[in-house]
């Protein structure tokens, strides 16, 4: 009878701890974003020193989807209107984890690619030998003495000569600097137990203890006969 009832109030504990416990199991791991602070950083098509494909934007953000060694497996331009997102690797060491979501991760960027026939080809007049089109700007890439430009022209990833592009004048993101620390309140609950367990396992272990004195206390036919050998004469 005693095993039976210490098991049940076991019970009733280990269910009142379980809503704090399957809130905690519950937090998906999120790896969140990752501020680009210096200036070089590669996105690499693989986990690889020699598979980079083009620099990032200084001061905008990765999204970080898992990590690799000494590498953070990363998207860049993901979820962006009318852009295609590409997907890679950067070096732990190269970028900042943050503890937020920032409201403009990416860069959204064009350049005006000019496209020109080579001189003293004889064509006529009516011949375009000029033509501009406009490409999503990803990165810079170096080759050489030769600077490149990562882009998306017309559906299909290469590089251009930055030579043949208008000149970079994009904006600097300056989020990192305007973030707020979180309230307090909202930490979330999974981080300890909440007001309404806490009053829970107190009110078990008070009825546990008042279990275990009405077992253990002495019962009424334990007490001295008054008619044994050893009671005290009452004359």
């Amino acid at each position: 009878m005693i095993k039976k009832l210490l098991f049940t109030l076991v019970c009733a504990c280990a269910l009142a701890l379980c809503p704090f416990r399957t809130a905690a199991a519950e937090t998906a791991p999120d790896y969140g974003y990752a501020r680009i602070e210096q200036s070089g950083v590669y996105l690499y098509g693989r986990a690889e020193a020699d598979s980079g494909l083009f620099v990032l934007p200084q001061t905008y953000f990765v999204k970080l989807t898992g990590e690799t060694g000494d590498y953070y497996s990363v998207e860049y331009l993901s979820s962006t209107q009318s852009r295609r997102s590409v997907r890679g690797y950067c070096l732990k060491s190269q970028i900042t984890p943050v503890d937020y979501i920032p409201e403009t991760p990416f860069l959204v960027y064009a350049v005006d690619v000019t496209f020109r026939t080579e001189t003293g080809t004889g064509l006529p007049d009516d011949f375009l030998t000029e033509y501009v089109l406009t490409a999503a700007f990803y990165g810079t890439f170096s080759y050489g003495s030769s600077t490149y430009y990562y882009v998306d022209l017309e559906g299909d990833f290469g590089y251009v000569p930055a030579s043949a592009c208008s000149p970079l004048d994009y904006p600097l993101n300056t989020e990192h600097t305007e973030t707020e620390t979180p309230p307090a309140e909202e930490t979330p609950q999974s981080e300890g137990m909440s007001a309404l367990n806490i009053v829970l396992i107190c009110v078990l272990a008070v009825a546990a203890l008042g279990a275990i004195y009405f077992l253990f206390r002495p019962s009424k036919s334990a007490a001295k006969d008054p008619f044994s050998d050893d009671a005290e004469d009452p004359y």
